[in-house]
């Protein structure tokens, strides 16, 4: 095993894109976690409903994060739970209108940082990039 120093810029990367992230959405009175389940729950829903789980599931959440996130974006007019069929205890998760416009103005923003953040990279790069970094994240995954 060579002495690369891989974790540790994973993790400046990870740190300079939530900074900046963090700042851009700030504009529009978000958090950087939630744009980012904003963003989830609007393409999931689009296909079947998004419930707690699906969040927990997707971003590697414990339940009570999940949950005060969830009310924190309530309470803020983001999303609201409705129940689904007869079973009080199954409620799925849908953006308010509210969170359908901050939407649109975000994507533009995200696109803008995308499209900094493969400022002098090629094509092959890029995938190359998204290749091995998929690789790392199954490595991790296989604890054991």
């Amino acid at each position: 095993m060579l002495n690369y120093e891989i974790g540790r810029n994973v993790h400046m990367l990870s740190r300079l894109f939530k900074r900046n992230t963090d700042i851009e959405v700030a504009k529009y009175g978000l958090t950087g976690v939630q744009s980012v389940i904003m963003g989830f729950i609007y393409e999931k829903s689009r296909k079947k409903d998004v419930f707690a789980k699906d969040i927990e599931k997707e971003f590697d959440l414990r339940r009570a994060s999940t949950a005060g996130i969830i009310q924190n974006m309530e309470k803020n007019g983001l999303v609201k739970r409705e129940l689904v069929g007869n079973d009080a205890r199954l409620r799925k998760i849908v953006l308010t209108e509210k969170a359908l416009e901050l939407r649109k103005k975000l994507d533009k923003s995200i696109k803008n940082m995308e499209k900094k953040m493969q400022e002098g990279l090629t094509k092959e790069e890029i995938e190359k990039y998204l290749e091995l970094t998929k690789k790392m994240a199954n490595n991790l995954e296989r604890r054991g």
